[in-house]
């Protein structure tokens, strides 16, 4: 069982497409939606599979942000501290609407609250179940992490700061 003390730095887990299909009521299919950490691009044929225009491409999660044309950053990005805290001032500094999935714990985070204290456009969704990811390194192709995510969204101008699906 995964659990936050024990991810490395290039922990790699991938999102299920029923995660994205969850929230799809949510997701404008009109906008063009980036994932920046592209893995092995199974998360962005599931979001194009799922009616929206996802893009990605095998570069440097920063390289992704800063050169590619998009509306909305959705990703389940790294969560191990010096990636996602990195990660989580660039999107700052960007100001682009994102969806990411993050442990719920991560917000109270000192990082986080650096990087977001500017921001009242935060807003979450939290799922119904526990989220499983997919740990191409496990035969059982599942991952069931002791901690509890949520999708951490800005600007999307959801119905309420809070959701439960």
């Amino acid at each position: 069982m995964a659990n936050l003390n024990t991810l490395v730095e290039n922990d790699i887990y991938y999102t299920p497409k029923y995660i994205w299909e969850n929230i799809l009521h949510y997701l404008d299919p009109n906008k063009i939606y980036l994932d920046p950490f592209y893995g092995d691009g199974s998360n962005i044929e599931n979001l194009k599979e799922l009616g929206l225009n996802c893009i990605g491409a095998d570069i440097d999660y920063f390289d992704a942000l800063d050169n590619l044309d998009y509306d909305v950053i959705i990703t389940n990005p790294a969560f191990s501290k010096n990636i996602l805290t990195e990660f989580l001032y660039n999107l700052s500094a960007i100001n682009k609407p994102f969806i990411i999935i993050l442990p719920i714990t991560k917000i109270f985070s000192k990082y986080f609250k650096n990087a977001f204290r500017q921001y009242k456009d935060i807003q979450l969704i939290i799922p119904q179940s526990r989220i499983s990811f997919i740990n191409p390194n496990n035969f059982s192709n599942k991952s069931n992490p002791s901690f509890v995510c949520a999708y951490i969204c800005y600007k999307l101008d959801l119905p309420a700061d809070i959701l439960f699906l």
